[in-house]
């Protein structure tokens, strides 16, 4: 197939396109309302739940900044060591 007849064919389907969508009756209003109402309450849920999760994520970042920018005191020091010292070769540990 030439080029021509490729371009032919071509402007042959646009314009059955074309013929197709003037032949075709609207769609009703209350189809349109119904999909931007379907629409609008999925982008409200997807709106919702990104906030709950920034909200959330706001708590925890700073009460980790608190924590963390908190001056530690002897009561506040952990009370189990990670990487603890072995007994003296006499006595057992106790846990």
């Amino acid at each position: 197939m030439s080029w021509g007849q490729d371009s032919h064919k071509r402007d042959e389907e646009l314009r059955a396109a074309a013929e197709y969508g003037r032949r075709a009756e609207p769609l009703p209003d209350i189809h349109i309302h119904s999909v931007l109402t379907q629409a609008d309450a999925e982008y409200g849920e997807e709106l919702r739940d990104r906030r709950a999760r920034q909200e959330h994520l706001e708590r925890e970042i700073v009460s980790l900044g608190r924590r963390l920018s908190a001056p530690m005191n002897d009561d506040a020091k952990p009370k189990r060591r990670w990487f603890r010292r072995a007994a003296p070769s006499g006595q057992e540990r106790s846990s």
